[in-house]
């Protein structure tokens, strides 16, 4: 089999490799920045670290699902959005680490929730229908019903131990937003 002679003048040629070469350099330094990024926020959540409590505002799913968040650190208020967890509802506060060096640089702890008005939730029953575990994230899902509404919640946990499907659990459930619930032994 013969390879065809291209019909690029030499010029044409010139502008091809030189675009070829800018479109790699450019694919590289994408790369190399987003990876250097990855590595400077684990190392500024690694040490120097503060713990304050984060409020989810909104959801986006511009450019991926994100979460929005917003926190105060020294009176001075911060909105993120960061990757999505898909447990989280609007209304809900948790546990945010964040770099004292860089406070716009933060983690979410989805296993640690924050009630600030105990008096709007109430205990109820769940029931678990699905229990979900790597090496990165223990997930227990339950079912549950609130004045004749079936709603279902996914919680992150430290450890799933003595957990199993179809096993009922002691929940509280929030009254003016019935999709936000907690284990009880989240809160205690």
């Amino acid at each position: 089999m013969k390879i065809k002679k291209d019909n690029l003048t030499p010029e044409q040629k010139k502008k091809a490799y030189f675009g070829i070469v800018f479109l790699s350099i450019l694919l590289f330094s994408f790369f190399y920045y987003a990876n250097f990024l990855k590595k400077t926020t684990k190392e500024l959540l690694s040490k120097n670290t503060e713990l304050t409590v984060c409020e989810i505002i909104g959801f986006s799913t511009y450019k991926g699902s994100t979460d929005i968040i917003e926190y105060s650190v020294n009176g001075k208020k911060y909105k993120r959005e960061l990757l999505a967890r898909r447990v989280a509802e609007i209304g809900e506060f948790y546990e945010l680490k964040y770099s004292k060096v860089e406070p716009d640089i933060c983690e979410v702890n989805y296993k640690n929730p924050k009630i600030y008005n105990p008096e709007n939730y109430i205990k109820s029953i769940g029931i678990i229908s699905d229990i979900y575990e790597n090496e990165k994230y223990k997930i227990l899902t339950f079912e549950y019903d609130y004045e004749r509404e079936k709603f279902e919640r996914d919680i992150y946990l430290y450890n799933l131990e003595n957990y199993e499907k179809g096993k009922q659990i002691e929940i509280i459930i929030n009254r003016k937003n019935p999709k936000i619930s907690y284990l009880t032994k989240q809160i205690e």
